[in-house]
């Protein structure tokens, strides 16, 4: 069994549920993961360092001194019901290529990081790649440990704690120089299955916008109150999100999702006079957004026309469509090349932490097949052999991209 395989089995077995994997930021399962990396850090003797928000790095030192770093990496935190591979891959990789590097004796003038970045998944605290969002200067880091769970808890108090707390015996990083960043991650669509193909190049990562929708109306008697009569908060919202759907639909490489609805007063025999649901509208096209967001806001107009429902629409996120960088995604077709695998050109609907180091350094992506397309579920799978070719082309692109670099 390869490293990368036996690996990412270790670490599926951290923070395991009966249904599926649940790592999310500062809490017990995620710093246990955290420990995990270093672990494997040290046995090589790569240098470790964490920054305020938990973002770990083990570096493999270069031969140019003063050069900034190559960052290569992924997050280790989960949604609630997670997989083996997201995120996950991209570090385990990172840590695989390096010392894929280092059993080949291959220089590099770049020192090279394999980086585990906290909170991707904006699970836990309500915001998405929060750990490379500070280090890009995206949000503030104050502003960062300042967000505050469903419990009330800080992410400054959670990671002050003894159960997911910062590590003890790792020093902290100063400065956020870097020379390039690379990502490898499973592709959490069906496009490079469907066509056969074990390796994308990431032409762009969509942009995306949250949002949370309010609509209220009025409750009644479910049995006592005339349809003709009634204000029905559910119904509304119900004929908003079908329009943003059918808007969404009618734009090309457009998604978008109500992944979460709360109706009150949420019984059997009483009218809803109040829903709140989430939207997420994802593109790599900013104009298909727009579009979508324009439904969305008509749609709720309408609703207050005709159902005489209140609505308020607040946007929570919005991140604008992200380019990969032309220069090193070359770089990594030139890689592929020279460990004779192909590969094709394929968007991310999905965010990821590269979407932040972009504003800082040349970026781009790598991603392996999903079989089914499926991610975010218990069951999400790749292929023994798919996620070691995808290694193999990571320590090329990191040698490829090193001659590139500033």
């Amino acid at each position: 069994m390869s490293a990368v395989v036996e690996r990412l089995r270790e670490l599926a077995q951290i923070g395991r549920q009966e249904y599926g994997i649940d790592r999310a930021l500062a809490t017990p399962a995620e710093r246990a993961a955290r420990k995990w990396f270093v672990t494997l850090a040290r046995a090589r003797n790569y240098a470790l360092t964490q920054d305020p928000l938990g973002n770990l790095f083990a570096r493999r030192d270069g031969t140019r001194a003063g050069a900034p770093p190559i960052l290569v990496g992924s997050h280790l935190d989960t949604v609630p019901t997670g997989g083996p591979y997201d995120g996950a891959y991209g570090v385990v990789a990172a840590l695989c290529a390096l010392e894929m590097l280092d059993d080949r004796n291959a220089q590099t003038e770049h020192s090279v990081e394999a980086v585990a970045w906290a909170g991707e998944e904006g699970g836990r605290f309500p915001f998405g790649c929060l750990g490379s969002s500070a280090f890009a200067g995206i949000i503030e880091m104050q502003r960062a440990l300042a967000l505050v769970d469903s419990e009330g808890t800080s992410l400054a108090q959670a990671l002050a704690s003894k159960e997911g707390g910062l590590l003890d015996d790792v020093p902290a990083r100063n400065g956020t120089r870097v020379a390039a960043y690379l990502e490898l991650h499973v592709e959490q669509g069906p496009v490079l299955e469907a066509e056969g193909v074990v390796l994308g190049i990431v032409t762009a990562i969509a942009g995306q916008r949250r949002y949370r929708v309010t609509v209220k109306g009025e409750s009644g008697h479910a049995g006592t109150v005339p349809m003709a009569q009634r204000s029905d908060a559910l119904c509304g919202a119900a004929d908003i999100i079908l329009a943003v759907e059918r808007a969404a639909t009618a734009q090309e490489k457009t998604v978008a999702t109500a992944g979460r609805i709360a109706v009150e007063p949420n019984a059997p025999n009483v009218i809803p006079m109040r829903a709140v649901f989430s939207l997420d509208i994802r593109s790599t096209v900013d104009a298909a957004i727009d579009a979508v967001e324009s439904a969305l806001r008509d749609s709720a107009a309408d609703v207050h026309a005709r159902r005489r429902l209140h609505t308020s629409i607040e946007r929570l996120e919005s991140r604008q469509p992200v380019p990969m960088d032309p220069k090193l995604r070359d770089c990594i077709g030139r890689a592929i090349d020279s460990i004779g695998q192909r590969a094709i050109n394929v968007p991310s609907g999905a965010g990821h932490d590269a979407r932040c180091l972009a504003q800082i350094a040349p970026t781009a992506m790598i991603f392996v097949p999903s079989v089914g397309g499926r991610s975010h579920v218990p069951d999400e799978e790749t292929k023994p052999e798919d996620l070691e070719v995808g290694v193999e082309a990571l320590a090329a692109s990191i040698a490829e991209a090193d001659k590139f670099v500033v």
